[in-house]
């Protein structure tokens, strides 16, 4: 932005992890946060905090030096002139927090995942900003990356040859950490056929929102296993993807790659082995998720058109937890998508 023009206000509702305390952890070397993400932007000015929660309000505003702080979103809603909210409190409360948001005049909102907790609550989320013209942007971040954008070119452009199969592990719910696993998986694969699911064994540490285990059809022909583990064992986000020329596995919540290449055998005349070798990809690259996603963000605000993490993804993504509990609470009936009706309730924080 040039010097001396003007800047995107913007206002965070919610001051709890991803809002704010993210990057109070010492082990994070990149900005985590939304907070973080606008006060590192040259294109924005982070003017207030909300949030219900006196403590964590005044810490927010401490770490960031804000000094407009409320406990109630409407009245910083009218009274700071917004550009840009940011909503990081329980999915249950999202749909009411945009509907606020339009009628003060914002021109976009950063939603966290899942969009909502229904799919009907969604689906007005949606309409009602298209029909403000404002950016509805979910926080998928990982379609902000541009390692994860390489991969769904490597992929897509037939690079691993024919996809054979994926298998997904994930922990801490459908929805917390699901929610990103689906979304990601439809970056890469496009939209799903259908879902066939089962209650993991496996238990999430939120009893509303539990691990799921099973396999979704995507329209390419894909098919993909999902595998949920025990996070107080453990964290795990990780896809392993076989193609016909070789192996692709993301790991470490998306932070590394491994990839092997289908050469001849040193071992069997006449067959083919997978050999590990240097990802044909750029896996260095600088990975800040977050203020890419800001960045984006400004992006669209700046020369129209829809986020790469739409309104629209985040309803598919929420289709697809909705569909898994379908599934599954049908002891692993195949749920065809799109869905016609759910009458499921995500709960999720």
């Amino acid at each position: 932005m040039q010097r001396g023009a003007k800047k995107y206000r913007a206002g965070i509702v919610g001051c709890g992890r991803i809002g704010s305390e993210f990057d109070t952890d010492p082990k994070r070397k990149t900005v985590s946060t939304h907070a973080g993400a606008y006060s590192a932007s040259d294109a924005i000015e982070l003017v207030a905090v909300s949030d219900l929660n006196e403590e964590k309000l005044v810490k927010c505003g401490r770490r960031w030096g804000i000094t407009s702080l409320y406990q109630d979103y409407k009245k910083m809603l009218a009274e700071q002139n917004l550009d840009i909210i940011s909503i990081c409190t329980w999915n249950s409360t999202h749909l009411d927090i945009v509907k606020e948001a339009l009628n003060n005049g914002v021109k976009a909102v950063f939603c966290e995942k899942p969009i909502a907790d229904a799919l009907k609550n969604a689906d007005e989320m949606v309409k009602r900003c298209d029909e403000k013209g404002v950016i509805l942007q979910i926080d998928h971040q990982r379609r902000f990356d541009r390692v994860h954008q390489s991969v769904r070119d490597y992929i897509q452009g037939g690079k691993l040859g024919n996809i054979q199969q994926a298998t997904f592990y994930y922990t801490a719910g459908i929805a917390n950490t699901g929610s990103h696993m689906l979304d990601l998986l439809r970056f890469f694969f496009g939209d799903a056929d259908w879902v066939q699911a089962l209650y993991s064994q496996v238990q999430a540490p939120n009893p509303d929102d539990p691990n799921i285990e099973g396999m979704v059809k995507f329209r390419n022909g894909v098919f993909c296993s999902l595998k949920p583990c025990d996070v107080s064992a453990y964290n795990i986000f990780e896809m392993d993807c076989l193609g016909t020329k070789g192996r692709l596995k993301i790991t470490r919540s998306g932070y590394d790659l491994e990839y092997y290449e289908a050469r001849e055998s040193d071992l069997f005349s006449g067959y083919k082995e997978l050999f590990q070798s240097k990802p044909p990809l750029n896996k260095d690259a600088p990975r800040e998720f977050m203020t890419s996603a800001v960045s984006h963000l400004v992006e669209c605000l700046k020369e129209g058109g829809q986020s790469v993490s739409s309104g629209q993804d985040g309803r598919a993504a929420l289709e697809l937890i909705c569909a898994c509990h379908e599934s599954a609470r049908a002891d692993g009936k195949r749920i065809t998508l799109p869905l016609k009706d759910s009458k499921i309730r995500i709960i999720s924080r």
